[in-house]
């Protein structure tokens, strides 16, 4: 399958007083810091796995990732895992609508497989879908949740669920993302396992509109922060509602207003930059999976 639109990035160690002709020097891999984690957290001594981070000179489009370095997966311990998807059902939208639409019945077999070949085992896995288009032109319209649904038990439900979505609608460019990972976020989360796995994806090909009380429906105002700041405090909390640790959020998003905002300054995003317009055609489902499968 095509690769993901980024590289990876290698370390190497300090050039060597005299390089052998036209020996290329490798570029130095950015090193981020993580954040310290709750005594209270369960899945607090566990390594967070990585994705790619690219080097200072990257271009344009490569991976961007706050993840740590992966270590060892514990033996005999029973792991859950809730995946939200955060997914632009706006009309530009067709193309990975219809791929996730194609894909959805075998989603629990494609991503145990690429769990069993890292040496992953996830004894429960869930996930739901949090639809978003713009509140501004779309009203109560822009925002759509389904519950979690049990995998593969309930995988008929999560497919029915993902085919009666319509890419339609969105007004302006920029859409109501933030709103919709705010309710990613406050999800029920399970509770179950001794490791969790707490993971939002977002799939959209436009930037989003700052936060805005007025127009968030009433039903909805208790679960959307009011503002940037208070939304970013809901994700940095140790005491919210993702743990320190668990909490994974992967972008399929443009460089643009909101989205390089949360990969800027966020803990554990790991960044996939898409072109603005583009309905995602650039971003195969097998770099989805895979890219799930390395944040678990």
């Amino acid at each position: 399958m095509p690769d993901a639109p980024g590289h990876d990035s290698t370390s190497a160690g300090p050039e060597p007083a005299a390089p052998a002709a036209g020996e290329a020097a490798a570029a130095t891999a950015v090193e981020i810091s993580q954040p310290a984690v709750s005594e209270e957290d369960p899945a607090a001594s566990e390594p967070v796995p990585s994705e790619p981070v690219p080097a200072p000179d990257a271009p344009a489009g490569a991976v961007q990732s706050s993840l740590a370095a992966p270590g060892p997966a514990p033996r005999g311990l029973s792991y859950a895992v809730d995946i939200v998807f955060c997914i632009d059902v706006t009309g530009s939208m067709t193309p990975i609508l219809d791929a996730v639409k194609s894909n959805a019945l075998r989603f629990y077999d494609d991503v145990q497989t690429n769990l069993t070949a890292k040496g992953k085992n996830v004894d429960e896995l869930r996930v739901r879908v949090v639809a978003f288009r713009d509140l501004v032109a779309d009203g109560e319209a822009a925002l759509q949740e389904s519950p979690f649904f049990r995998l593969p038990a309930e995988q008929g439900g999560f497919s029915d669920f993902v085919n009666g979505l319509i890419p339609e609608g969105g007004g302006d460019a920029p859409e109501s993302g933030l709103e919709a990972v705010a309710l990613a976020v406050n999800s029920p989360w399970t509770t179950r396992g001794d490791r969790r796995r707490q993971v939002v994806v977002v799939w959209t090909d436009q930037s989003t509109h700052p936060l805005e009380p007025a127009v968030v429906p009433a039903g909805l105002r208790d679960r959307v922060p009011a503002d940037f700041s208070a939304l970013t405090d809901l994700w940095e909390d140790a005491q919210g509602p993702v743990s320190a640790s668990s909490k994974r959020l992967i972008l399929f998003a443009p460089d643009g207003p909101g989205w390089s905002d949360i990969s800027g300054v966020w803990e554990n995003v790991v960044h996939h930059p898409s072109q603005a317009g583009g309905g995602l055609s650039d971003v195969d489902y097998g770099t989805i999976v895979d890219s799930i499968g390395n944040s678990v």
